[in-house]
């Protein structure tokens, strides 16, 4: 069965039911751990409940199935029935997943099917007490609510007491007050006549009066005596005492469980209740309006289309830059100028629309550390940091499975088991921290831990053990570049294969996805005391500063946040070191990339200069000389996807515009690398 995805409600279920069930994510680990939270309970049970609704409305019956038989879950949890345990939270999680599945289907225009019938049996099973009566803890933690409310005391009920202590205070009562707490029948007859004058009480026998023309035939008082109890309740008539002006809640009995013979205080608390509502109802009629929304939700395609235009506007400004030079005109200088402000303004703007938090991403890392502390058997606590740092929606989204493989290897490589860690003077729970940070342009994220950290000389073997280097090279590399093997293809410390890790992939994806994004990725570690992988990307990917450089007249664009520094090299004095040709920059080998090689197989050939400029790069903690023939100058560009004839060139990344209005190609350095030892 298909679904209309045409239909604008069940679009906005998908976006709201989404963004609930990533929350749910969260708060189901966080339940784990604070198991008596009550407020938790609730919400959860809220989230639930409110994907069921959703779902019921638009007639996605699996989903609405599962939703509730989870509904069912949690109101026996909060209500104290049952405890939260670690095996219930592995099946709730489990639903969590097949409800994002049925989701999933749902976006994808198809009905999904009904959950496992072995998963509904289960969760039905914890909807069942775990004993037949609830102890008085269970009591406490399921019900505070109620246990507040007994000690919350009625305003009207209040005032209507202390109406009764003045009078007795002024002698209006002749008689105490019941040692009871309730005033007798003679007590309430002196109390009417205080309010009415001797015998003019409704319903008074000593002396017949008609009832005033404002009171209704049911025999209720007018709003005229109303003001005037009220007057006399706050300190206005002869009672003389003072009581806090409190709002009036209407329909609530003003003195509990009232008997024979003193019926008629139910008869004067009716009375007293229903102008009390009629207050209350014009109140509401002038109240403040409610607040209008402050935020809307905008299809990410119109962010981008805005992007675009906003790019077009920065090459125009670019353009102007360099016609200002030739134009020897005030004026135009100063319109120029004031263009270049008004256009770094709204590039700021359309950019701030794009950001989205990191704790889009953040959020699921909880339940991974949770999923794999329980699979190895391990203690691992996660600590996130920063989670409120924005950087572009494309970023974010592309970031996620990068993280993901850098939090799961330090769980698994780096924490211990716990009896490891405490046979070491540890705690037996590890820590991974979490965090984000905006350092200028570009955004930083570091993922730390506690464990056991990283040996070189054990990472030295292994590398030479797998194949993956010659003996001499491996001897020469740093603590710090050995620490970086673990981004080669096909490295890996583990001598067992597992779910989580021993197959030489994953880590060198990492370094790859993260270089895509013109990010940079360090690894540092102590040994015996942990480890800590530092990724550093730029705020966004629309719009990028760039170093330009020429080559045979055609102009080429680094990406500037992997540019180090710039050098000008006798070409001559070069070596060779494992093949690769080096020179020697402040006693350290520079690897060289001649960029016009590459350009011989790929467009021009040409002879090699004596003297040349070297852009040196850094690509994952190592540093790379690409030569080039003429330097230009920093510029900011907008990237453009590559025609149909260059398309899958390795190498680049795309192309822009200058601003003298001749196309640049942006260069790819990762995939240069690859193309150029290849």
């Amino acid at each position: 069965m298909s679904i209309d995805l045409d239909d604008e409600i069940l679009q906005d279920f998908l976006v709201e039911a989404g963004e609930i069930v990533e929350l749910l994510g969260e708060q189901l680990v966080e339940l784990e751990q604070s198991p008596e939270d009550y407020d938790l309970l609730n919400a959860i049970f809220r989230g639930f409940h409110t994907v069921k609704g959703g779902a019921g409305f638009l007639a996605i019956d699996p989903l609405v199935n599962l939703c509730h038989a989870a509904e069912d879950v949690f109101d026996v949890l909060r209500n104290g029935n049952r405890k939260v345990d670690s095996p219930l939270m592995d099946v709730i999680l489990q639903v969590v997943d097949i409800v994002n599945e049925m989701m999933d289907l749902v976006r994808s225009g198809e009905m999904p099917e009904a959950a496992d019938e072995e998963l509904i049996s289960t969760l039905r099973k914890y909807t069942k007490p775990e004993s037949e009566g609830e102890t008085e803890e269970s009591v406490a933690i399921a019900t505070p609510v109620s246990v507040e409310t007994e000690n919350i005391k009625d305003p009207v009920e209040e005032d209507f007491k202390a109406m009764l202590a003045a009078a007795q205070a002024d002698n209006v009562v002749g008689q105490p007050v019941a040692e009871s707490g309730e005033i007798t029948e003679d007590e309430f007859e002196n109390l009417l006549d205080a309010l009415h004058g001797k015998g003019g009480a409704p319903g008074s026998e000593e002396k017949e009066v008609k009832p005033p023309a404002t009171e209704s035939a049911s025999g209720e008082i007018s709003e005229d005596e109303f003001e005037a109890l009220l007057d006399q309740m706050h300190g206005k008539g002869k009672f003389g005492k003072a009581v806090p002006d409190k709002p009036a809640e209407p329909e609530k009995e003003l003195i509990s469980k009232p008997e024979k013979p003193e019926e008629k205080i139910t008869e004067v608390a009716q009375k007293v209740s229903k102008p009390a509502k009629k207050e209350k109802l014009a109140t509401k009629k002038v109240g403040t309006p409610p607040p209008a929304e402050t935020s809307i939700r905008v299809d990410t395609q119109r962010l981008d289309d805005i992007m675009n235009m906003v790019g077009e506007l920065v090459l125009v400004r670019n353009r102007l830059e360099r016609l200002k030079a030739q134009i020897d005109n005030e004026n135009v200088s100063e319109a120029i100028a004031n263009l270049d402000v008004v256009t770094a303004d709204l590039q700021f703007a359309v950019m701030k629309t794009r950001m989205q938090p990191i704790k889009k991403v953040f959020g699921r890392f909880p339940r991974v550390i949770r999923d794999m502390a329980r699979a190895m058997k391990k203690e691992i606590n996660l600590e996130l940091v920063g989670e409120e740092t924005d950087l572009d929606k494309n970023l974010v989204e592309a970031l996620a499975d990068p993280l993901v493989h850098l939090v799961r290897n330090s769980a698994d490589h780096g924490i211990e088991m716990p009896d490891d860690r405490e046979a070491a003077g540890k705690p037996r729970a590890g820590r991974v921290i979490l965090t984000a940070s905006q350092e200028g342009d570009h955004i930083e994220l570091t993922i730390e831990d506690d464990g056991k950290g990283m040996d070189a000389e054990f990472l030295r073997s292994k590398v030479i053990e797998k194949g993956l280097m010659e003996s001499e090279a491996a001897a020469r590399l740093s603590d710090k570049e050995c620490y970086n093997l673990i981004f080669m293809p096909g490295f890996s410390t583990k001598d067992v294969i597992s779910d989580v890790s021993g197959r030489g992939v994953g880590m060198d994806v990492v370094k790859t996805r993260i270089a895509e994004m013109n990010g940079i990725v360090e690894v540092d570690s102590i040994e015996g005391k942990g480890s800590r992988i530092i990724i550093k990307v730029p705020l966004t990917l629309a719009i990028m500063p760039t170093l330009m450089v020429g080559m045979e007249g055609q102009f080429f664009a680094f990406p500037l946040a992997s540019v180090v520094e710039i050098l000008n090299l006798d070409l001559q004095k070069t070596n060779t070191v494992d093949g690769r040709e080096v020179v020697l920059v402040r006693n350290q080998a520079l690897p060289l990339i001649h960029l016009k090689r590459w350009l011989v197989k790929g467009f021009y050939q040409s002879d090699e200069p004596v003297q040349g400029h070297v852009v040196v790069v850094n690509i994952a903690n190592q540093h790379v000389g690409f030569v080039v023939d003429q330097l230009v100058g920093q510029e900011e560009v907008v990237i453009k996807p590559l025609g149909a004839k260059l398309e899958g060139v390795k190498g680049l990344a795309g192309a822009t515009i200058t601003g003298d209005g001749k196309i640049a190609l942006i260069l790819d350095i990762p995939g240069l690398m690859k193309s150029y030892a290849a």
